[in-house]
Order: C-alpha cells, then sequence, then structure tokens
C-alpha cells in the first residue's frame, strides 16, 4: 500500500524553453504530487532552444553518459519505489534514453511509468530500424504503467504495452494565470507554436490572401521559433501518410514580400505577459498541425476564452467539438482554414459563445490542481498493485 511518502523519481526536461513537455512537467513538479510522494527531480534538458531538439551533436552524445550516470546515482542513492519518465516518439530519443531508462528500472526493480507526449510514435516506428523495434517491445513489457494525453492515443502503445497498463493522463493549465477575455483588439487571428510545416504554419499563411480580401484589416500573428524541419514529425496524423515538406522561412519571406504583408506579423518566441497579452487580444485561435500530442498552445487559447480552428490529431479530436467551441478541418486544408477564420471574424455572437464555452470547459476539466489529483491517483493505484 502507497503512504503519502513513497519515493517519486520524476524524469523529464524542465524549461527553457518553454515547450509542452517542459512546462508540463514544471506543473507536476510544482503542484500537490510533491506532498503527496517523497520526490527527486532528475532534469533531462541539454537543449537551448527548440531548434537543438532532434540534433545529433556532441553535446547530445556527452549528455547520454550523463544521463546514463544521474540515473544510475539515483537509483542507488534514492531508492524510489517508483520511476516517472517522459517517453519520446523518435528512434534517437529511445536509442539515446529511453531503453536505457527501461533497463535500469529493470535491474534496479522500480516501477516504471512513462509518459508519452506525442501522437505520432506508431507513424514514426516504420522509420525505425527492425532491431530498435525489437528492443523496444522487450524493454516495454517490464513497463508497469503507460500513460497518454487522450483516450483516442492508447494506441500509441499497441503492440509495445498491455492495454490494462494504460493511462489517460490530459495536458494541464493554470487556468488563474489565463484569465478569461472576450475584449480582442480588431479581427486578429493567432498561432502560437513552432512556425514549421509540421505545425501547419504553411498551411496558416496560405489562408491569408482569402481571409484579407474578404477582411482587409485582419493581422495575422504568428508566434513561436522558427525552423526548417521537425525532425520528430513525418506523417499525417490522421492518415499515416507522409506529408511533403516545405521550409517556413521561404513560406515567411514570399508573405513577407507580398501584397498581404501588411496583413501578417511574425513576433518570434513570447513568453509570459507578453504570450498573455496575445492570447487576450486575438479574436480567433489557430493552430492546423498535422500531429499533436496534446498542444498546451490550444489550451492556454481556451483558457483566455477564445474560439479555435484546429485539425482532428491527437487530443484535438476529443476537447474541440464541432461546431461547439470551435472547428477542425483537415490538414493541409488552407481554404478551410480560411473558410472558418472568415466565418469566426464576421460573427461576433458565435466567437464569444464559443470562447464563454471554452473558458469555462478547461476549468472544469484541464486545470492544473485536477490533473495532479489524476497523477496521483493513478500512482496510488500502481503502488497497491492494482494497475
Amino acid at each position: 500500500m502507497c503512504d503519502r511518502k513513497t519515493k517519486l523519481l520524476v524524469i523529464g526536461p524542465y524549461p527553457p524553453p518553454y515547450s509542452g513537455p517542459e512546462v508540463g512537467t514544471k506543473l507536476l513538479l510544482d503542484s500537490e504530487v510533491s506532498r503527496a510522494f517523497h520526490v527527486r527531480f532528475l532534469n533531462t534538458n541539454v537543449r537551448r532552444s527548440n531548434a537543438d531538439k532532434g540534433k545529433m551533436n556532441a553535446r547530445l552524445l556527452s549528455a547520454f553518459f550523463s544521463f546514463l550516470a544521474r540515473v544510475t546515482w539515483a537509483m542507488l542513492a534514492f531508492r524510489p519505489r517508483v520511476a516517472y519518465y517522459l517517453i519520446t516518439a523518435t528512434q534517437v530519443g529511445w536509442c539515446g534514453r529511453d531503453l536505457w531508462f527501461l533497463m535500469i528500472c529493470k535491474v534496479f526493480r522500480v516501477r516504471s511509468v512513462v509518459h508519452l507526449r506525442a501522437g505520432h510514435l506508431q507513424h514514426n516506428m516504420r522509420r525505425f530500424h527492425p532491431v530498435v523495434r525489437f528492443l523496444m517491445r522487450r524493454s516495454c513489457a517490464s513497463v508497469s504503467m503507460a500513460m497518454v494525453q487522450a483516450e483516442c492515443l492508447r494506441g500509441q502503445f499497441e503492440g509495445l504495452v498491455s492495454p490494462d497498463r494504460i493511462r489517460v493522463l490530459p495536458n494541464a493549465v493554470e487556468a488563474e494565470l489565463y484569465p478569461a477575455s472576450n475584449n480582442g483588439v480588431g479581427p486578429t487571428v493567432l498561432f502560437l507554436g513552432h512556425a514549421t510545416k509540421a505545425k501547419g504554419y504553411c498551411d496558416l499563411v496560405r489562408s491569408i490572401p482569402t481571409v484579407a480580401d474578404a477582411v482587409p484589416g485582419v493581422r495575422y500573428v504568428v508566434a513561436g521559433s522558427m525552423h526548417a524541419t521537425r525532425s520528430n514529425v513525418f506523417f499525417e496524423q490522421t492518415s499515416g501518410r507522409p506529408f511533403a515538406y516545405e521550409d517556413p522561412f521561404e513560406v515567411h519571406r514570399w508573405i513577407s514580400s507580398s501584397a498581404y504583408a501588411k496583413n501578417y506579423e511574425y513576433v518570434g518566441v513570447v513568453t509570459g505577459d507578453t504570450r498573455l497579452k496575445l492570447l487576450q487580444e486575438a479574436a480567433v485561435f489557430v493552430l492546423p498541425s498535422y500531429s499533436e500530442g496534446f498542444s498546451r498552445a490550444l489550451l492556454e487559447a481556451m483558457a483566455v476564452g477564445k474560439a479555435v480552428i484546429c485539425t482532428p490529431v491527437g487530443a484535438h479530436a476529443e476537447v474541440v467539438q464541432e461546431g461547439v467551441n470551435g472547428f477542425l478541418v483537415r490538414p493541409g486544408d488552407d481554404q478551410a482554414i480560411a473558410r472558418r477564420v472568415l466565418q469566426l471574424l464576421t460573427d461576433s455572437t458565435l466567437r464569444e459563445r464559443m470562447g464563454a464555452f471554452n473558458a469555462q470547459y478547461v476549468r472544469e476539466r484541464f486545470s492544473a490542481e485536477r490533473i495532479a489529483s489524476r497523477f496521483i491517483e493513478h500512482v496510488s493505484e500502481l503502488c497497491r498493485g492494482e494497475a
């Protein structure tokens, strides 16, 4: 039986940068979890920016040996009963950390909880070396519990973890830090995320001419890091088809030199009050990703009370109800994006109704306190031997 001081080793990335996994780890450590269990944290983040993710370099090689040493030492010195770890969706991640984490847990007889914050593991595995896939299946046989971010993502562990050991732990947001506001400043469309092909940035930009011809004063604001590749996303999640690569820098140069440059603004990475201000001033939030687990940016926009447009990938297909709190469009369909943006910009009643629904919905379902409580329940269940 677990008591309130069960030793829990938390292994994951910590900000900066302020991406979903990093912020998720911070929220977990700042929550009731740190009081419910005796927690020790091991930070795995060696990236200085999101652009460094997925790159094989000297720092990554050094981090591999450091990771092995630190996890082994934590097992020896802390002697946790449970180890919680953010699993990856890349071959580099599995070879560089994930397989080794599971092996170390097995050697020290520590119960392993792995959490996948992505929706493209099964698709990516098609590109993995057969030996890596074999090792993944063997290693995952010892996983005590696997977590995904939505019911529809349970299949990400197909062939790896038994369904009875899979639990759902959605993303969370500190709702009190995102006061709802329907006081959008003009017809502003906000994109908040990596400005890459995989996030749908290129499709969003291509929707600008259609919208701007109908609403000349529309302003598209793009916030986030821009880099040429997303090395961990290769397939459209809904269909499993590979998607054609586009260079976001080329798309950025095209729109910036076009007649619609006045309707477009790229502001780079934003945090804190600047990020909140952009969210509150937006009329519509758009995230037309090709693959997702559960976008924190989408959750933030919903918390602030915005109508949203996104693709039915990952948890988004579950949290966005068509016509109720937002619209779902097919990945890559820039004209569908344009139609839905125009509909929301020209119908303030619909826009505000959706936004009000979202603000309440997030507070009821995805508050940091609620998700922390679910995490505590899952880990306690595991300790009781019921998982």
